[in-house]
């Protein structure tokens, strides 16, 4: 029988600190102003100019911000749960550091940079007895729940499943490659298109139609057939599941727009008998006819992303398809990049 104490504690906001203020960060900050279940309350990044940042966007957050995570356990400013959004390579040295504190985790997708890494950071989470949740925002966004929702409604198995994600990023005159930071390295970060963009693929795959196997995998570099070394910005792959054959393009650039860039594109079609189905961001069609529609924004995506956060740790169960699938993801994008090696 549940006690007023603990539906009091059901009933509380559950405080977050937020390790690492770049990008991403911005998205769970915004998604985290107003939530019914969670509150980011500290942020902890070595690089002050993003404190800045932090502050002046989201000047009602009031965040208490720290330069590591040694300054914020000394300050014991109680919180329970991180939302981890560092660059791949920042969490080899200072994982054992994060469990220690013996607080849940969403962690920013890849689970590791490798199979090994990622399973050894399950493993060592498991151990510690610390939930640990990958943050994968297309399994949440409306439209792809709603084409999973479709699938099993009207038993759909698809015959082929056609998906392409473009970033759009750069520009057409640029007289060198796109700088890519610490993404182009790929020892830093475990690889390049298809670890970071693509694993939103894969794991969207693994979403709708169950486990698959790589066939073939073909990686470039600008113009240059991917070397091992220099990390690629696109990926073309190949794969079959047990009635489904499926292809992938993931690309850091994209089709020409026409304005001097690249365009930003991404999709799903599937062909199921004589339906086909296509599904973005921005609505589900088939046969050519809307039959959903919904914002493109990752606003909701990011706000039910926390909202099962928060459930994981209240119930504490966290043994679900969500961290399940993320080893076998780590496996297929480890294969490619061997198939790949190749050629």
């Amino acid at each position: 029988m549940m006690t007023e104490t603990d539906s009091n504690s059901n009933n509380k906001k559950l405080r977050c600190v937020l390790f690492g203020l770049g990008n991403q960060a911005h998205e769970h900050l915004s998604a985290s102003l107003g939530h019914s279940d969670i509150e980011i309350i500290a942020g902890i990044d070595s690089n002050t100019e993003q404190w800045g940042n932090i502050e002046s966007d989201y000047p009602t957050a009031q965040l208490q911000l720290f330069e590591t995570l040694s300054d914020l356990i000394e300050s014991n400013l109680e919180f329970d749960a991180f939302i981890l959004a560092l660059p791949h390579h920042a969490y080899e040295s200072i994982w054992s550091d994060i469990l220690n504190c013996d607080k849940p985790i969403l962690k920013e997708k890849p689970l590791g940079r490798n199979y090994q890494e990622a399973r050894a950071f399950m493993q060592q989470a498991s151990l510690a007895k610390c939930g640990l949740m990958t943050a994968i925002q297309r399994r949440t966004h409306p439209s792809y729940v709603y084409l999973a929702y479709y699938l099993s409604k009207h038993k759909l198995i698809p015959d082929e499943v056609h998906t392409h994600l473009h970033l759009g990023k750069g520009r057409v005159d640029q007289s060198q490659s796109f700088n890519l930071g610490w993404r182009g390295d790929r020892i830093i970060s475990g690889g390049g298109a298809l670890l970071d963009a693509g694993y939103h693929m894969i794991d969207l795959l693994m979403y709708l139609i169950g486990d698959f196997d790589i066939v073939a995998a073909t990686m470039w570099h600008d113009d240059r057939v991917d070397d091992g070394i220099e990390n690629e910005d696109r990926s073309w792959l190949m794969a079959r599941s047990q009635h489904t054959w499926i292809g992938a393009d993931i690309w850091v650039k994209g089709e020409l727009d026409n304005k001097g860039g690249y365009q930003k594109s991404e999709r799903v079609v599937l062909k199921c008998g004589d339906q086909k189905i296509c599904a973005n961001r921005e609505g589900v069609w088939v046969n050519d006819k809307q039959i959903y529609d919904t914002s493109r924004e990752w606003q909701q995506a990011m706000v039910q992303q926390l909202t099962d956060f928060a459930s994981r740790i209240r119930s504490n169960h966290w043994d679900d398809n969500v961290i399940w699938d993320q080893l076998p993801i780590m496996l297929k994008i480890e294969q490619a990049y061997a198939l790949s090696s190749r050629y």
